[in-house]
C-alpha cells in the first residue's frame, strides 16, 4: 500500500483529532511522498478523500470514463460522472474522486490501484498502449455483428495479399501454387475465430464477475 497515502490519512486522523476544522486541514494540506507517489491534497466528501493532485496527462473523455467504468465494476463499484469529475461509489458512499488534475480515494489500496490501473503512474506508458489495443482488438472481434464483419475482412484482404505473393514465393514441388490462396485464408480465418471465442468468453466472465 502506498506509504505516502498511509502518512497522509495519519495527519488527517490526528488534525481532526485536536479539533482542526476541516476547511482548514483542505486548505493547508501537508505533502507526502514516498515510493513515486504524492499526496497533497484531503477532500471531505463523507470520509476524508484524500490523494495526489496535478496534471495527470490524462484526456476527461468518453475512453477514459469507459475505462474507469470497467475499473470500478471489477471492484463492485457504482460509478457516478458529474461535471469534470468522476465519484466512485459504494452504495451512497463516496470511495474515490478522479479528475484530469486530481485523483483520491478513501483507503491506501483503492488510492494505489488508481494511480497504477488509471493513471499509469509506475507503469511503462508503451505497454500500457499496447494493452490497450490488445483490449480494444478483443472487444471487436467478441462483438457480434462487428467481429463477423472483421473476420469477412480479414479473410478476403488475406486472400488479396497472398494472390499478390503468390509469384514471389517459392514452394516445394508437389505443392500446387494455387492451394497457398486457399491455406492462408483458411489459417488467418480460423485463427480470428478462435481469438474470438477467447474475446467471447472473457467478456462473459468480466460480466459475471
Amino acid at each position: 500500500m502506498s506509504k505516502a497515502f498511509l502518512k497522509a490519512q495519519e495527519y488527517v486522523k490526528e488534525q481532526l483529532r485536536r479539533g482542526v476544522p476541516r476547511i482548514t486541514i483542505q486548505e493547508r494540506m501537508t505533502e507526502f511522498e514516498a515510493d513515486g507517489f504524492v499526496v497533497n491534497r484531503a477532500y471531505f466528501i463523507g470520509k476524508p478523500i484524500i490523494g495526489m493532485e496535478k496534471n495527470m496527462n490524462v484526456k476527461f473523455d468518453k475512453n477514459f470514463i469507459a475505462f474507469v467504468r470497467k475499473f470500478a465494476k471489477l471492484r463492485n463499484l457504482d460509478v457516478e460522472v458529474v461535471g469534470g469529475g468522476i465519484f466512485l461509489k459504494r452504495g451512497e458512499e463516496v470511495v474515490a474522486w478522479l479528475r484530469e488534475d486530481f485523483f483520491g480515494a478513501d483507503n491506501a489500496t483503492l488510492f494505489e490501484e488508481l494511480g497504477k490501473e488509471v493513471y499509469g503512474i509506475h507503469s511503462n506508458h508503451e505497454k500500457k498502449f499496447k494493452h490497450d489495443l490488445a483490449d480494444s482488438f478483443l472487444e471487436l472481434l467478441a462483438d457480434s455483428r462487428s467481429g463477423v464483419r472483421f473476420i469477412a475482412f480479414m479473410f478476403v484482404l488475406s486472400l488479396i495479399v497472398t494472390a499478390l505473393a503468390a509469384p514471389f514465393i517459392t514452394l516445394p514441388p508437389h505443392i500446387p501454387r494455387w492451394s497457398i490462396l486457399l491455406i492462408v485464408p483458411i489459417v488467418v480465418t480460423f485463427l480470428l475465430c478462435a481469438v474470438r471465442l477467447y474475446a467471447k468468453s472473457k467478456r462473459i466472465l468480466l460480466v459475471k464477475i
